[in-house]
């Protein structure tokens, strides 16, 4: 019955009790029932609490000292790492503890050394060879025990065959590795200890000496950044996994390794760590006499150590296309070899070295900026063209960045009217047109109501056109006043064919052109003996050119002349007529009294509008 009972009572117990495996819970059951039958049979508990003599105390069984785990190191030494002498004998994980955000928290066991002690198979020695003393920490009932435990998981200090109780634990939301480079990355896990917490690990969690604030991919591998704190030591660990260590010492300033922190007791350090493609964990650690203290970690993708990069845009113009794009080779910051084929056949190699800043600052500048290209290249028309970046290392051949195909770079031309708009003397016609066979500017025919009024060429400058086609130029707009009457027109604008196509219409506007009669006025009259002579000027504002002005004596027209004459003043207050509009008269005239108007011709056909009249007196 007692075998029975045994086996039935560690069943039950199986989950409850601690990490340290079925095999010591079915011997604690055992004990049980040797030393307390009864009262572990027949009352409700757990065989720990049947038997448990709290590492030789007098201790309560409800206490800390008497649940069976390991104290932790900064309650004992007020130091969240293992203590002088002691080395991590392995360490375990618990999820969901809540105390490392969304991570797990680690546990790492703090052995004492065995000395000359043997060990046996076992790889752990009696605390009597090892001198440590177990029982409460620090005598307390309120802690837990402190170099009771005989046992060690192993993944740390593998080549140390024996290694005494545990003398406290370490607890940190670091990797394992990261704190001591002799852990292995192996896992153990025990969730009943995620509940495990003390006030002294709140006030250091994870025992961070610094912090890591940026892992940024670099030629070579990644660059790591980070700080540590005051009175910490200078040399920082850099590591990759359990491996490709590199030293380094925190002794920069903020400026120096491209921060904004001003906070004059950090010092900073960085370095490059070499990966392999793949995930990787990056860690820090400040190097303090035998152990490492965390400084961060940061979980990293490293890339296939082959360039990367992007075709971006392939632009089609008359006879080339011109590709856009970048390349990086992340073994070296120097400008990477780009071929290009056409229909599979390699026609050009460059070299991508034009200026990008934005694909240096999409990288936090650990890559120069010249690792642009922006090439032309011959290609027919419906081509499918391949950009390839040319890996530095040797036997590691082309990476593809992108492949275009093509088309619509011959044809009618293209283009738009942009606007119309009624001026002095007509309508401003303005827009763009340009045709695909070829690069230069094309004649724009200007129609209204049907009927060609003018030919132009589109060369002025349009930035936005060149943008739009970059194989073509800039020059590609048009403007022109056409003179219009009075009344509602349709003006539209086609584009002359100069190769395979044919002209085509870019637009058509609709518009409603007014109508106003001249103004204008006399400034002077001086008479003469037998002659007068009169000046003046005269604007129509339905045109920018002079107008015709008549001289009319005692109601007969004598004079017509052009008011073509400079006049700055008229200039000013008319800025889009000029100041080409002033007239002038030298007329003969009998003694006596006459009367003198001035007319000025409508250039729309209506009626003539008087400027004024003036009564003189002819000696």
């Amino acid at each position: 019955m007692s075998t029975r009972l045994v086996k039935r009572a560690a069943t039950l117990l199986e989950g409850r009790s601690s990490r340290r495996g079925f095999l010591r819970k079915s011997a604690l059951v055992g004990s049980a029932m040797v030393a307390a039958p009864g009262d572990f049979v027949l009352r409700p508990g757990t065989a720990y609490a049947a038997i448990c003599n709290c590492s030789g105390s007098a201790c309560q069984c409800g206490s800390q000292c008497c649940d069976g785990y390991t104290e932790f190191c900064c309650t004992i030494n007020g130091s969240n790492g293992c203590p002088p002498g002691t080395l991590y004998g392995g360490w375990w994980k618990a999820d969901g503890s809540g105390f490392c955000g969304s991570g797990p928290r680690y546990y790492l066991d703090c052995n004492a050394p065995c000395g000359d002690c043997g060990c046996g198979p076992s790889g752990v020695c009696s605390g009597s060879c090892s001198g440590t003393p177990c029982g409460c920490a620090n005598g307390s009932c309120a802690n837990r025990k402190a170099g009771c435990t005989g046992f060690r998981y192993g993944q740390c200090n593998q080549d140390v065959a024996c290694l005494g109780p545990i003398v406290c634990r370490v607890v940190t939301c670091a990797l394992p590795w990261a704190l001591d480079p002799s852990c292995s990355t192996t896992p153990r896990t025990d969730n009943n200890t995620r509940g495990h917490n003390a006030a002294c690990l709140q006030a250091d969690p994870g025992d961070l000496a610094g912090k890591l604030t940026t892992v940024q991919l670099a030629p070579g591998g990644f660059r790591v950044v980070g700080y540590v704190k005051a009175g910490a030591p200078n040399e920082v660990r850099l590591s990759v996994g359990t491996a490709n260590f590199v030293d380094v010492v925190a002794n920069k300033t903020a400026e120096a390794v491209g921060q904004t922190d001003n906070n004059s007791s950090r010092r900073w350090f960085e370095g490059i760590v070499k990966t392999p493609a793949g995930p990787h964990v990056i860690c820090a650690g400040v190097v303090d006499g035998n152990r490492l203290r965390s400084v961060g970690c940061e979980h990293v993708l490293a890339p296939a150590r082959t360039p990367f990069g992007a075709l971006e845009a392939a632009h089609p113009g008359p006879g080339l296309v011109r590709l856009i794009g970048w390349a990086i080779d992340p073994d070296t910051d120097g400008p990477v070899n780009i071929k290009i084929s056409v229909d599979g056949e390699f026609v050009r190699t460059i070299k991508a070295k034009r200026r990008r800043r934005d694909i240096s600052r999409r990288y936090n500048n650990t890559f120069s900026e010249n690792h642009g290209f922006d090439v032309k290249v011959d290609a027919p028309d419906n081509s499918k063209i391949c950009v390839y970046a040319a890996n530095r290392k040797a036997g590691r051949g082309l990476v593809l960045l992108g492949c275009a195909t093509v088309d619509q770079r011959s044809g009618s031309p293209i283009g738009s009217l942009d606007s119309v708009t009624e001026v002095p003397g007509g309508v401003l016609v303005e827009g763009w047109a340009l045709d695909p066979d070829v690069k230069g500017a094309i004649d724009v025919d200007i129609r209204v109501d049907g009927v060609t009024v003018t030919t132009v060429a589109a060369r002025k400058k349009r930035r936005d056109v060149g943008r739009a086609h970059p194989g073509y130029g800039k020059r590609h707009g048009f403007s022109v006043v056409v003179p219009v009457t009075a009344g509602e027109h349709e003006i539209c604008v086609r584009g002359r064919d100069t190769g395979p196509g044919r002209t085509r219409k870019l637009g058509c506007a609709t518009i409603t052109v007014s109508s106003a009669s001249p103004t204008g006025g006399i400034d002077n009259v001086t008479v003469l003996s037998g002659r007068l002579q009169l000046s003046g000027w005269a604007v129509d504002p339905d045109i920018v050119g002079p107008v015709s002005v008549e001289a009319v004596v005692d109601g007969v027209l004598v004079a017509t002349v052009v008011a073509d004459i400079d006049r700055p003043d008229v200039a000013d207050a008319f800025p889009q007529h000029g100041g080409a509009h002033g007239f002038w008269f030298d007329l003969p005239a009998s003694p006596g009294p006459h009367e003198i108007c001035i007319t000025a011709l409508d250039a729309t056909g209506d009626a003539a509008v008087s400027l004024g009249c003036r009564e003189v007196m002819v000696p």
